[in-house]
């Protein structure tokens, strides 16, 4: 199916969603409630082929998606940027549709983490000192606390729902 028809059928279809007009910078899959992109391909989502990722849903987001959802500034100090800002985790759930409490996170690097909602305040940076991340930066996410900077992946790229 060719990505346009898949995009036209979701657009009809009563799950339909906002699609992001910027780079996709985040994509959560699994049980999720909203879908605004086609299942995985195995011809066009090599980057996902390569880390053994395969999703019948999935739901996108570019970072101006993200940063609509609200944006929480913390202040921390670390041998990095001391302000950091993006939407709360348990925000991009909601807007995809994802109840889980626990989700597993995938950064670029291949680097896994489980995600507890309920034990942590996690935010889904966007931006640090007031710059978009950057992948150079360690980027196009962080996932983060207040208390516990360093403890969430770098590079946050997949979040997977159930």
């Amino acid at each position: 199916m060719s990505i346009i028809l898949g995009i036209v059928m979701l657009a009809g279809s009563a799950m339909a969603a906002e699609i992001p007009a910027g780079p996709v910078v985040l994509t959560v899959a699994g049980n999720i409630a909203r879908v605004n992109r086609p299942a995985y391909d195995a011809d066009r989502d090599m980057f996902f082929r390569h880390h053994k990722r395969t999703f019948a849903n999935a739901f996108v987001f570019d970072r101006t998606m993200l940063e609509s959802l609200g944006v929480k500034t913390i202040h921390v100090k670390w041998a990095g940027p001391e302000v950091i800002s993006g939407p709360r985790l348990v925000d991009v759930l909601a807007a995809a549709g994802c109840r889980e409490k626990t989700v597993d996170t995938l950064a670029l690097d291949g680097f896994r983490f489980k995600a507890d909602t309920e034990a942590r305040e996690w935010i889904v940076a966007t931006r640090a000192d007031g710059r978009p991340l950057g992948i150079g930066d360690r980027g196009p996410l962080w996932l983060v606390t207040e208390k516990d900077v360093g403890l969430g992946p770098w590079a946050l790229f997949f979040i997977e729902c159930g």
